[in-house]
């Protein structure tokens, strides 16, 4: 049984993480038409999904009027194709997806935790975080705490991915734990962040290298039932 530890879940999900995502979007690559400024513009806002509720609205005084549409966050989609091998919903929850150049992630304040890995393993591959893309799909819903990201880095192999990670890690002073056929064809890292015990799993396929931070154990396996 994979342990779970609460530290891990401010900053990492819901809000706060959305918050570093819109930080970063300045260094995001779009897919849509060029921004009127500079290569790595903040790109106009996306409807990728609903924020709070809308407070401007005045109350109407037919009962059967529709609600006013809720506002939309204004999130990075660098890589739409890398977004959809994330799963679109987990515990009957939608989760919003969104992606942008690794780099901006990596950059952004607090440079901290999984940020400080992603350098060193990508050296491995002869990559810096410029040259990739990372997708996030996460929940901002109080009924689940869960986040999944994807990183494709074209030309490596899943196994080179996960044990290059996990090199990281291991030097970093992480504690990593290997699973090796945790579900049917399915071989898992778990890894421990020493300075906030924040537990996350990883796992690799095709080119890609998935990573799943949540504090419920079902939702691990959903994921990894619904990655490719």
């Amino acid at each position: 049984m994979i342990r779970r530890s609460s530290a891990m879940l401010p900053a990492l999900l819901g809000a706060a993480v959305l918050a570093t995502l819109l930080a970063g979007c300045g260094a995001a690559k779009t897919t849509g038409p060029a921004p009127s400024a500079g290569s790595h513009a903040t790109p106009s806002a996306t409807p990728a999904a609903s924020a709070s509720p809308s407070q401007s609205a005045a109350p109407s005084a037919s009962p059967s009027a529709s609600a006013t549409p809720e506002p939309t966050l204004p999130l990075a989609h660098a890589d739409a194709t890398l977004e959809d091998k994330l799963p679109s919903s987990i515990g009957g929850v939608a989760l919003i997806k969104t992606s942008l150049v690794l780099s901006g992630y990596a950059t952004t304040s607090p440079i901290s935790g999984d940020k400080t890995l992603y350098a060193p393993w990508l050296v491995k591959f002869g990559k810096t975080t410029a040259d990739v893309d990372i997708a996030f799909a996460v929940s901002v819903s109080d009924q689940v705490t869960f986040q999944a990201r994807a990183i494709q880095v074209p030309g490596v192999s899943a196994s080179r991915l996960s044990a290059g990670f996990a090199d990281a890690a291991r030097k970093a002073g992480w504690t990593v734990v290997s699973h090796a056929n945790y579900l049917p064809g399915k071989s898992i890292l778990e890894m421990t962040d020493p300075a906030t015990s924040a537990v996350g799993i990883v796992y690799s396929s095709g080119d890609v290298m998935y990573e799943i931070i949540t504090d419920d154990q079902g939702l691990v396996n959903e994921a990894l039932i619904l990655l490719p």
